[in-house]
């Protein structure tokens, strides 16, 4: 599974790799957030982003801290 440093990352991998092999029916319902991610001046937001993830992939939120002593 890759891993990707931002949630832009991941869904841009998710458009790029994941959408094209969905059947017609979920592509059409996807269609505008693709739309609003690769048009200039729209945005998809964050929670947008996550719900596509979770329900269309094995999507798991991770978070790390490097704290320097």
């Amino acid at each position: 599974m890759p891993e990707f440093s931002t949630l832009t990352q991941a869904f841009e991998w998710f458009l790029e790799n994941v959408y094209p092999h969905l059947p017609s029916e979920e592509k059409y319902k996807l269609r505008d957030a693709k739309y609003d991610f690769y048009k200039e001046g729209n945005k998809v937001s964050v929670n947008r982003m996550n719900r596509i993830l979770a329900e269309y992939s094995d999507f798991e939120p991770v978070f790390r801290i490097n704290s320097q002593k």
